[in-house]
């Protein structure tokens, strides 16, 4: 009775989490992943991984990649727009592995942007809003996510964005280990179609209109007797991902910065300059 009444409340549990994640008519997904604190990771061996807590930094990166390929949620190697439909999905992997345990989950309702609010206003409102440890670190990510970089055709096309985070948390001097989910969704618009000077790229114009928003925010915390007493099985299911592999497999290419073409053009005009 106590095993069928536990997977009951997961399941529960589960279902309002991936309701609260998951958002209609999304255009794109930009996604990330952070780390604070200590990996005190000391071994590679997948058996010790699961059963000593030392290593459970990552364990915890381990199991998340994994979510994310049952998912199909890879946003360093998918279009931003192909990942509207499994990043919800990867959320639900997370919340349901039942060696995580749900902490606390909120939805932050009422948020109000103003038109053509900055990113460092953005970033300052997140910050005041989240009431969680990181949380000016976990702002400035978000922040960093926003898409406003998007050329013309881009911004007419995928206006409905989520930005989405995960952050593992291993305080130092401690062995445990906790995850957070921040997922938000917000539209982007464009002001006018930029003109093309010739041979000239146009500077792109999104900005963020006025809107209402809302974040979602989940916290688990690794359950380390789970992983211990089934460190066997998740040691033959599980491939090993540390923590900075996680973090690169869940963060969307960066769109900020000189094109690589640029690099290239720029290096080409100035190679005068260098002896070969």
């Amino acid at each position: 009775m106590l095993l069928i009444k536990s997977v009951l409340v997961l399941c529960s549990a589960v279902a309002v989490l991936a309701q609260r994640h998951a958002y209609a008519g999304v255009d794109a997904v930009a996604s990330s992943a952070l780390f604070f604190g200590e990996d005190t990771t000391e071994s590679l061996d997948p058996l010790k991984i699961f059963k000593d807590p030392i290593n459970h930094a990552t364990a915890a990166s381990s199991v998340l990649a994994f979510s994310a390929e049952l998912a199909g949620f890879k946003p360093s190697e998918k279009s931003a727009e192909s990942l509207t439909d499994t990043q919800p999905e990867f959320i639900k992997k997370v919340t349901s592995f039942p060696g995580f345990i749900l902490v606390s989950s909120s939805e932050s309702g009422g948020v109000q942007l103003k038109d053509h609010t900055t990113a460092e206003e953005f970033e300052n409102m997140i910050r005041n809003l989240l009431d969680v440890d990181h949380s000016r670190k976990i702002a400035f990510k978000l922040a960093e996510l926003l898409p406003l970089d998007l050329d013309y055709e881009e911004a007419t096309r995928l206006k409905n964005w989520i930005l989405s985070l995960v952050v593992i948390d291993k305080p130092m001097g401690s062995d445990k280990v906790s995850i957070q989910l921040v997922s938000m969704e917000l539209s982007i618009a464009f002001d006018k179609e930029p003109k093309t000077c010739s041979g000239l790229t146009p500077t792109p114009e999104a900005y963020i209109p006025e809107q209402g928003v809302k974040i979602f925010f989940s916290k688990l915390d690794v359950n380390p007797e789970f992983l211990a007493v089934n460190a066997q099985y998740l040691a033959d299911k599980l491939p090993i991902v540390d923590v900075e592999r996680m973090i690169a497999l869940l963060t969307s290419p960066a769109r900020n910065g000189p094109k690589p073409e640029d690099l290239l053009s720029l290096w080409g005009s100035q190679q005068k300059v260098f002896s070969f």
